[in-house]
C-alpha cells in the first residue's frame, strides 16, 4: 500500500500541475480574449473556479505529505519528552482523522443532495455533482495519508527525527 501511496503521490503532482498549467492558459486565453477582441468566452471563468477548487482541496493531501499544514506548536515546546511529542502527534492525527471522515460523510450526503436535485452549473450546464465531489474524494485521500501517518507512529516507524524535522519546517 505504501508503494502505491509513493505513486500516487507522484500521479497527484502531476495532475495538479497540469491543472495550474490549463487553469493559467484558460485565464490567458480569457484576458486576451477581453482585451484584444472585445469579447469574452461564457465558460472560462467557471472552468477556471472549478478547477481551484480542486486544486486547493487536492492540494490538501500534498501539503500533508510535505509536512506544510499550518500548525501551532506551542503545546509541543511545552512537553520536552519525545514520548510527550509522539502522543500529542497521535491525538492530533487522531482528531484530524475523524475530522476528514466527517467532511466524507457529509460530502457524500452533499453528492446524494446534488444528484437528486440535478443541480447544474450556470454558464456550463455542468452538474454541480463533479464540482462538490473534490470535497468526500480529497477528504478520502487525506484520510488514507493521516492514517498511515498514524501507524508509522504507533510502531515507531516514524521517530524523533522525524517529529522533530515536521516541526522545524512549519517554523
Amino acid at each position: 500500500m505504501r508503494n502505491f501511496l509513493r505513486k500516487f503521490d507522484k500521479f497527484e503532482e502531476v495532475v495538479l500541475v497540469s491543472s495550474l498549467v490549463a487553469n493559467v492558459l484558460i485565464v490567458f486565453i480569457q484576458v486576451i480574449m477581453r482585451y484584444f477582441f472585445n469579447t469574452s468566452l461564457a465558460w472560462s471563468e467557471e472552468l477556471s473556479r472549478y478547477i481551484f477548487i480542486w486544486q486547493v482541496w487536492l492540494g490538501s493531501s500534498i501539503a500533508f505529505v510535505d509536512g506544510q499544514h499550518i500548525r501551532v506548536d506551542l503545546i509541543f515546546s511545552i512537553f520536552k519528552s519525545e514520548n510527550s511529542h509522539r502522543i500529542l502527534q497521535l491525538i492530533i492525527n487522531i482528531i484530524w482523522f475523524v475530522f476528514n471522515i466527517f467532511l466524507v460523510y457529509v460530502g457524500i450526503k452533499l453528492l446524494g443532495s446534488m444528484s437528486a436535485r440535478n443541480a447544474l452549473s450556470s454558464g456550463m450546464r455542468l452538474p454541480l455533482v463533479y464540482v462538490y465531489s473534490a470535497l468526500p474524494v480529497a477528504s478520502f485521500i487525506l484520510s488514507v495519508r493521516i492514517l498511515f501517518d498514524t501507524i508509522d507512529l504507533i510502531i515507531g516507524k516514524k521517530g524523533k527525527e522525524a517529529i522533530s524535522n515536521e516541526r522545524i519546517k512549519e517554523v
